[in-house]
C-alpha cells in the first residue's frame, strides 16, 4: 500500500478532533443538531485552518442516519461510504473555474441524491472563478433544490463579490495558536512512534504560522529526513529557514554596528542562492515576536521556553524594532521587482546601523547639552563639522555635471553603441558595489546605485533605471562621484543618466518606434552641443532592435 500523507491520515473526522476553530464548530453544530441547516457557507481564512476539513465533516453529518451527540455514527451506509461517495462533489475552482464548468455544474443540481438525504457541492479556492462563472452560479446559490448544499471556502474572501458572499452564511477561520499546533503534533508523535525534542515542536509551530496542515507537513517531512531523534537543527535544514540564533546574531552585529559580520552574511546569501524575500518574512515575525514578548504581561509557553527573545528584548528599545519592522516592510514590496534583491538587503541593514549611531549620538549630544555651559555649544559644533568632512568632500562635487542640459545626448549616446554583450558585462561585475558601502569616499555613492539598475550600455554611455523620480534625480546630481566609482569598478570612464521606470518605459518605446522605421542613433559629442538627428538608412534595423530589447517586445506586421 502506497504511502499516506500525515496531514490526510490524521484529517479530522468529526468536530471534536477539529483544532482550534471552536467558535465555528459550536454555531456549526448547533445548527445541524437543531435541524437548521442552510443552503450555503462561505468559509474563509488563512491556509491550513480547517476549511475544507469542516465541510467535510457537515457533508458527512447532514447524511449521517444515527447522528448522535452531534456526532456522525460512523456505522451507518452513508458514513462508512462517504469517501466515495456521488453524492459529495468537491471542485477545486483554480483548475475549474470557467462559466462551462459552472453551467454544467448548475445542470446538475436539479438530480436526486444517490443514497444521500443531501448533495453537497464544496467549491475550494471559490475566489479563483470568473466573473462570467460567479455570474452563471448567483440564481442556483440563491435558490437550489432542498436537497443541496454548497460550501464556499477561500483564502481570499474580499475576492468574492459580494452578490456572492450576501447570499451564504459566512464564518471565519483563525490562524491556529501554536500551543494547540504543539498539542496536536504531539499526539501525532505519540501514535508514529516519532522522536523529537521540545523545542524542534515549537519551532515547527512557529514556522506554520497558524496553519496546522502546514505544521504536519513539515514534521512528515522531518521523519523521511531523520529516522532517529529530531532537534531544533534538522527543523533549520529541512525547511531551509534561518535560525532564531541567526536572527538574534545579525541584530546584534546591528547593535554593535558591526558592518563587516553583515556584509558576510548578506555576501553569504547571495552566494548560496538563499530567498531574499523568504529571509525578510522570517526576520519580521521574528521583530513581531520580539515585540510582543517586550509588551506582553502574561508569556506564553512558548515564549517562556524561548531564552532568545529574553535577550534580545533587553537589548534593543521599541523605537529601533519599529524602525526595522516599518523599513523591512518597505523592503520587501520593494524587491519582488528588484534585479539585485542582496543589494537593497545589505543597504537596508545599513541604513539601520546608521540610523542607531545617530540615535545614540542625539542622546550623547542631549546629555551635554544639559551639564556643559552654553558658550561651549560652538565647539561642539566644529567638531560635529570634522566628523562628517569626507561626506561634505563628495556632495561638493554634486553639480559638477549639468544632467539637465545633457540628458537626452547622454540617452542617445547609451543607445547609439548599446549591446546586450556590453550589458551582460557590466552586470557581471555590479555586484562589486558591496565592497565600497563601508568607503567613506564612495558609500554616498554605493549607497545610490544599489537602487538602481543597468538597462542600456553602450561603449562610453550607462542608462540606469531607478523605481522612483526622486531616486533618480538624486543619482544625477551625485553623477561626478558615481562616475568615479564605476570607472574604479570598471577601469572605464562610462557617462551616466538615471531615469525612473516611467521614463524608460517612454524612451524604450521611442527607441522601438524609431528603429522598426528605419532610423538610427548616432554618437554625438557632449563638448560640442550637437543636435540630436536620426537619420534614415536603408537596410532594415530590425535586428539591432531584437538584440537589444529582446524579440518578445517587438509586433512584426
Amino acid at each position: 500500500m502506497s504511502y499516506l500523507a500525515l496531514y490526510r491520515k490524521y484529517r479530522p473526522s468529526n468536530f471534536d478532533e477539529l483544532v482550534g476553530q471552536d467558535k465555528v464548530v459550536k454555531v456549526i453544530n448547533s445548527a445541524i443538531v437543531n435541524g437548521r441547516i442552510s443552503h450555503a457557507y462561505l468559509f474563509s481564512g488563512p491556509r491550513g485552518t480547517g476549511k475544507t476539513t469542516t465541510a467535510k465533516i457537515i457533508a458527512k453529518m447532514v447524511n449521517c442516519k444515527n447522528i448522535k451527540n452531534g456526532m456522525p455514527c460512523g456505522i451507518c451506509e452513508n458514513c462508512i461510504n462517504f469517501s466515495v461517495s456521488n453524492d459529495i462533489v468537491e471542485i477545486d475552482a483554480a483548475s475549474n473555474n470557467g462559466v462551462e464548468e459552472i453551467r454544467e455544474l448548475r445542470d446538475k443540481v436539479n438530480l436526486v441524491p444517490t443514497n444521500s438525504k443531501y448533495k453537497v457541492y464544496i467549491i475550494d479556492e471559490v475566489h479563483m472563478l470568473t466573473t462570467q462563472a460567479f455570474n452563471a452560479l448567483l440564481k442556483t446559490l440563491e435558490e437550489p433544490p432542498k436537497h443541496v448544499i454548497f460550501i464556499l471556502a477561500t483564502t481570499e474572501p474580499y475576492k468574492v463579490p459580494l452578490t456572492v458572499s450576501s447570499r451564504c452564511q459566512k464564518f471565519q477561520f483563525n490562524k491556529i495558536d501554536d500551543e494547540e499546533i504543539v498539542k496536536r503534533l504531539k499526539q501525532i508523535c505519540l501514535k508514529e512512534e516519532i522522536l523529537i525534542k521540545d523545542d524542534a515542536l515549537y519551532e515547527i509551530a512557529r514556522l506554520s504560522d497558524g496553519g496546522l496542515r502546514d505544521a504536519i507537513n513539515l514534521l512528515d517531512q522531518l521523519t523521511a529526513y531523520k529516522n532517529d531523534l529530531i532537534t531544533l537543527d534538522d527543523v533549520y535544514k529541512v525547511n531551509g529557514s534561518v535560525s532564531y540564533k541567526n536572527l538574534y546574531q545579525l541584530l546584534i552585529d546591528i547593535k554593535n554596528g558591526d558592518r563587516k559580520n553583515i556584509i558576510d552574511l548578506v555576501n553569504e546569501f547571495d552566494r548560496s542562492g538563499k530567498n531574499i524575500s523568504k529571509f525578510i518574512e522570517e526576520m519580521l515575525i521574528f521583530l513581531k515576536d520580539v515585540l510582543i514578548y517586550k509588551n506582553s504581561k502574561q508569556k506564553t509557553k512558548i515564549q517562556e521556553k524561548n531564552e532568545i527573545l529574553e535577550e534580545i528584548s533587553k537589548c534593543f528599545d521599541d523605537i529601533l524594532i519599529y524602525f526595522m519592522i516599518n523599513n523591512l516592510n518597505e523592503l520587501l514590496n520593494t524587491i519582488k521587482v528588484a534585479s539585485y534583491p542582496s543589494i537593497l538587503l545589505l543597504v537596508n541593514l545599513l541604513k539601520t546601523i546608521e540610523f542607531l549611531e545617530n540615535k545614540e549620538n542625539d542622546k550623547e549630544n542631549t546629555f551635554h547639552a544639559a551639564i556643559e555651559p552654553s558658550n561651549s555649544m560652538d565647539e561642539k559644533l566644529e567638531r560635529k563639522e570634522e566628523k562628517n568632512i569626507s561626506r561634505e568632500i563628495i556632495t561638493k562635487s554634486e553639480n559638477n555635471i549639468d544632467y539637465k542640459k545633457f540628458k537626452q545626448i547622454r540617452i542617445n549616446n547609451s543607445f547609439s553603441t548599446a549591446s546586450k554583450t556590453f550589458l551582460n558585462d557590466v552586470k557581471i561585475k555590479w555586484s562589486t558595489i558591496f565592497d565600497y558601502v563601508l568607503d567613506d569616499d564612495f558609500k554616498l555613492a554605493a549607497g545610490l546605485l544599489a537602487d538602481t539598475v543597468p538597462m542600456v550600455v553602450g561603449e562610453q554611455n550607462m542608462i540606469l533605471v531607478s523605481k522612483y523620480d526622486a531616486s533618480a534625480i538624486r543619482i544625477n546630481n551625485n553623477l561626478t562621484i558615481i562616475e568615479q566609482l564605476l570607472n574604479i569598478i570598471y577601469e572605464k570612464n562610462y557617462s551616466i543618466i538615471a531615469i525612473s521606470t516611467k521614463e524608460w518605459e517612454e524612451e524604450r518605446n521611442r527607441y522601438i518606434s524609431n528603429v522598426k522605421k528605419g532610423y538610427k542613433y548616432n554618437y554625438v559629442s557632449e563638448e560640442k552641443e550637437s543636435t540630436l538627428n536620426l537619420l534614415k538608412i536603408e537596410k532594415t534595423a530590425v535586428d539591432q532592435l531584437i538584440d537589444l530589447v529582446g524579440e518578445e517586445m517587438i509586433e512584426y506586421k
